[in-house]
């Protein structure tokens, strides 16, 4: 019975010992990454100063050219959004970020599946599981998920997300981005089918809503000025679903820049890379009609 227990007591140890070594590993991986979407990470949290950032999800990073902005405005942009993501995830950026430097100005492109309605939000935490070391991180997973704080007892399970893109981001980045921005090179050749949207209640998720108010009241106690944006889509005939981000835009006196109804943009496919996403033309026709709407704002 001891030398079972011993055996036991050795081989625990042993375990530990790997967890540790393993999350020292993958640690250097990430914080030394070269390029791919950790690089991009890593630039976003650690290394951007430049006043203006765009913020959102794959929406934010395929319709906004960094470059026409800062050229138009006359000061650094940079594309914060991140595919597959939302005001869970930028959250957790814009705590980083913040610690270094004040922005001037964040766009955030509202995208009603990641920033609004309900859904599982643990999709959300992988990006930031990465990061947990950093101040008011933790948090976050821990109110997405109680469970997180004894989860990320394991090294191992902090970067359990893709540890081959991790290690390829340190070889050979698959991923590129110039400025965060990620520009779809395709056109529309189809017609989709999509169904109008006649939900007349929709069931939002009090903690994206909360992320949301904290990020408008983190900015307005630093001074970071904010602008709400929707972006087109190919077929959208109404916009009901976005009710609680005119309550917020009203209550913190910013403006919302509404273009998701737009027919500059809807049912062109010279556009659109898809249903949902403009591809390089569509962005650079999108971005130069806000430009002027975003000089306002800084005003």
């Amino acid at each position: 019975m001891k030398k079972f227990v011993l055996n036991a007591l050795l081989f625990a140890l042993l375990l530990v010992a790997c967890d540790v070594a393993l999350g020292f590993a993958f640690r250097y991986l990430v914080r030394h990454a070269i390029g791919g979407d950790t690089g991009l990470d890593n630039e976003i949290n650690f290394k951007v100063e430049d006043p203006v950032l765009i913020f959102g999800s794959s929406r934010a990073m395929h319709h906004y050219d960094p470059f026409l902005i800062a050229d138009s405005l006359g000061m650094g942009c940079y594309n914060c959004g991140r595919d597959g993501n939302g005001i869970i995830l930028m959250y957790g950026k814009y705590k980083m970020l913040s610690r270094r430097y004040t922005p001037s100005l964040i766009v955030y492109d509202i995208c009603p599946g990641f920033d609004l309605v309900e859904g599982d939000n643990h999709r959300y935490l992988p990006g930031l599981r990465y990061y947990y070391d950093q101040p008011g991180i933790d948090s976050i997973l821990w109110n997405v998920d109680k469970t997180e704080r004894y989860k990320m007892l394991c090294q191992c399970y902090h970067y359990s997300r893709n540890p081959m893109q991790l290690v390829m981001d340190n070889i050979h980045p698959m991923q590129s981005a110039a400025n965060g921005y990620r520009p779809m090179d395709k056109a529309m050749d189809y017609e989709p089918d999509i169904k109008p949207d006649t939900t007349s209640v929709h069931h939002y998720d009090p903690l994206k809503l909360y992320y949301l108010e904290r990020l408008l009241q983190d900015c307005k106690a630093s001074g970071t000025k904010f602008v709400f944006c929707i972006s087109p889509m190919y077929k959208n005939t109404t916009d009901g679903v976005y009710q609680p981000v005119r309550d917020l835009a009203a209550k913190y006196n910013v403006p919302l820049l509404n273009h998701v109804c737009d027919s500059s943009f809807n049912y062109t496919k010279r556009y659109f890379a898809d249903s949902s996403h403009m591809n390089r033309a569509g962005a650079t026709a999108y971005t130069n009609e806000i430009i002027g709407e975003l000089k306002r704002a800084l005003e």
